[in-house]
């Protein structure tokens, strides 16, 4: 069995932004799910890593992609 390292992202909002975190979230090691009800979105976003640090680094980039996305 191959060690492994996941963490969980989750964000709700408006529908509008979801797919622009979607697209934000489409990258590797991340498994990005969207759904969405009446006028809100709901996104779970997955990110697996054999290696701590590079999950790390992942998650950051994501954040900050968040974060940027998020100012505008």
């Amino acid at each position: 069995m191959v060690e492994g390292h996941l963490v969980t992202v989750e964000w709700s909002g408006d529908k509008a932004l979801g797919t622009v975190y979607l697209a934000a979230a489409s990258r590797p090691h991340c498994k990005a799910t969207l759904s969405e009800s009446d006028e809100k979105a709901h996104l779970i976003v997955k990110v697996h890593h054999t290696s701590l640090q590079e999950l790390r680094d992942i998650v950051d980039e994501l954040m900050i992609a968040f974060a940027d996305i998020e100012g505008e």
